[in-house]
Parts: C-alpha cells; structure tokens; sequence
C-alpha cells in the first residue's frame, strides 16, 4: 500500500510583498510537485491574488489582525489549527516560528545587520524582538533553513548552525532583453526604503555621476516604508537640484519591474545589510550589469558578476560608486563582460534547486 502523503502547514501570514512574496511564489509551485507532502497554506487576501497557488494546495486566508494581536494568535492559536487540518509540521515563511507547535520549521528571510541601522525607537524594538524570537526558533526547531549562508553565524553559534539548511531564492527564468532594449542612461536601484539600504549615498554618488554625464536618469524602485528615509531622501534630492533626473516610483508589480530591469544600462546597489539581495539576482538574469558594496552578502549573490566598490576603506565613497558607474556606461566592452559573467551566474539559481533543499530537509525530520 502506497504511503500516505504527510500534511504540512505553510504559514506565510506575515507574507505581504517584497522579497517574502517572491520567494513564496517561487517556491511554493515546486514544493507542491513532492508527492510526499500535502501542502496547506495559510497566507493573507493579498498575498493569494492572482491565481498562482498550485491547485493541490489547500488555501486558508489569514486572518487581518493588529500587529501585537497577530503575533499572540500565531504563537497560541495557529499551532492547535494545523492539527485541526491534518499538519503536525509548520513552515515558516518569516524568521520566527509558533513556538508551541508540534514541529515548527523556519525560513530566516532577514539579518539583525540592519538593527544597527534602524532610525527610530519603534523600529529598534522591533529588531530587538525579532532577533530573540529568531533564536528561539531556532533553538526550538528540529531543522531550519536560511536564503542566505553569511546570515546564519549572525543569529546562531556553530553548534546550532549544523541544523540550518541554505535555501536561496532564485529566478524563474533567464532570458536576458535584446540590445535595442537598453536605454544607456538609465540606472536602477530597486529595494523598499529602508535605513539600511543608504540611499543618499547612492543620490550622492549620482550627483557627481550627473556632473560627467548629464543626460543620465536614476530610477529608485521601492515602496516608501519607512517615512523619515523617505523624507531624508527627497529633501538630500531637492537639496543637490536633481528632480528632473530622479525618480522615485514607489512599489511596483513585479512584472513591471522586470520590464524597468530590461531597460536598465546599470543596477547599483549601496545597501550595507542584506540577508539574500534577490534583486541583484534579477538584475543578472536581465543581463544588466552591477554595481555593488564589497560586502559579504553581495559577494554570495554575484560572486565575480558585480563591480565591487570598497566602502569600509575611508576616502569619498560617494565618487567610487559614482566611478564604477561612470565605467560601465561608458565601456561597452566591460559592460557586455559583466552582462555575460551576470547570465551565467543567474543560471545557478533555481527554484527547483531551493525547494529540493527545503523538501529534503523536512524529509529528514531534523
């Protein structure tokens, strides 16, 4: 007799847009096709528009309640659910997990990097709690899994860390734009406005970048979540005259954004704390050459792809980047070595590899 197929509750509550809702997307269809598990999928209304759930996923909508109040029903309410729907296994989509659950698996999707960099009180509060209950999780947790390798020593000494799984997100597909495509001014930098991501230094670096190249346009894509980033960077935009080459769109389908992407002649990122940088990777996979931070988290997405711009070493960070850029535009040849070093290393991620991972890893029982 043909063994049963394990239920499992994909808890994705917390998975409203970004980085999170990419990965789900991506990973979920894959996870589905492993006849050794029945999936079940708690996520809320927003997250499940489209259509994209695998139809042998059962589907439940999350329910909309305030922060504090959410995260109380999650740890003493979603455990004794999944029971009620077959699944003594929850996956997280998010970095903490209901702590008294039957066996509660996590996925880390952040680093508490970006804690150092928090502008406000509240936020502050906020990496303080999420790096406890990641550690907990974690302590808590039979196996784990993190999109990214240089994250885990952040949350977990050695010991911990041999039961945490690398799972990264990955691309759909690669299929760079045609040539005739590129707009050779356009430079893009995605990423929701955060303080960790350091956006005046990029607005800085490309107001000296306009000084050599006047016609040069940057378009900054991102939803606004953080207010006083937000302010701080409109005000540094007026303040340096630079309205009519910047452009700050807000949040964007992600279709959308692949089409920006495919257009794009340079991407440029200056965060200083990422856990897995995805839109590095859909930069490559566009053939859209990087520049980047030399930082550990950068490294792990582009590897030799990217021009790396040293920011830990003193002098005028904000010229080095404005440089490296300035050397893409105007070196075809560097350009296409890039774009082709960027293809093939976008290759090496896929979804069907990161759900092998997570599947074998909940196979395994711990």
């Amino acid at each position: 007799m043909p063994k049963q197929p394990e239920t499992l509750l994909l808890n994705a509550m917390h998975t409203s847009g970004g980085g999170g809702l990419t990965y789900l997307k991506g990973v979920l269809p894959e996870l589905a096709r492993d006849e050794r598990f029945k999936w079940v999928l708690l996520a809320p209304a927003a997250a499940l528009e489209g259509g994209w759930v695998p139809a042998n996923v059962q589907v439940n909508v999350a329910p909309e309640m305030g922060f504090v109040q959410g995260h109380l029903w999650e740890q003493l309410v979603l455990p004794w659910l999944a029971l009620r729907w077959g699944a003594r296994t929850i996956l997280c989509n998010a970095n903490y997990a209901p702590l008294l659950a039957w066996r509660s698996v996590l996925i880390v999707h952040t680093t508490p990097r970006a804690a150092g960099y928090a502008l406000s009180g509240g936020m502050r509060v906020y990496w303080a709690a999420l790096k406890v209950l990641t550690r907990l999780s974690l302590w808590n947790a039979p196996v784990a899994f993190s999109v990214a390798h240089h994250v885990i020593a952040d949350y977990v000494g050695p010991r911990s860390a041999r039961k945490v799984r690398v799972a990264p997100p990955a691309i759909a597909t690669v299929v760079p734009a045609t040539p005739g495509a590129r707009d050779g001014n356009l430079v893009v930098a995605i990423g929701d406005l955060y303080a960790q991501k350091d956006y005046p230094l990029l607005v800085r670096a490309f107001a000296k970048l306009l000084e050599q190249r006047p016609h040069t346009r940057l378009m900054l894509v991102g939803r606004p979540v953080d207010a006083r980033v937000r302010d701080e960077l409109l005000g540094l935009i007026r303040e340096l005259k630079l309205s009519h080459a910047v452009t700050l769109t807000g949040g964007m389908p992600h279709a959308q954004l692949m089409g920006v992407l495919a257009r794009a002649a340079v991407f440029v990122n200056t965060s200083k704390a990422e856990c897995f940088n995805i839109p590095v990777l859909e930069a490559m996979a566009q053939g859209v050459p990087c520049v980047l931070p030399d930082a550990d988290f950068q490294f792990e997405v582009a590897d030799s792809a990217g021009v790396y711009v040293p920011v830990d070493k003193g002098g005028d960070v904000a010229a080095a980047f404005a440089v490296a850029m300035f050397g893409v535009l105007e070196n075809p040849l560097v350009a296409e070595a890039l774009r082709t070093k960027g293809l093939a290393r976008a290759k090496l991620f896929t979804w069907q590899a990161t759900a092998q991972v997570i599947a074998e890893g909940l196979a395994s029982k711990g």
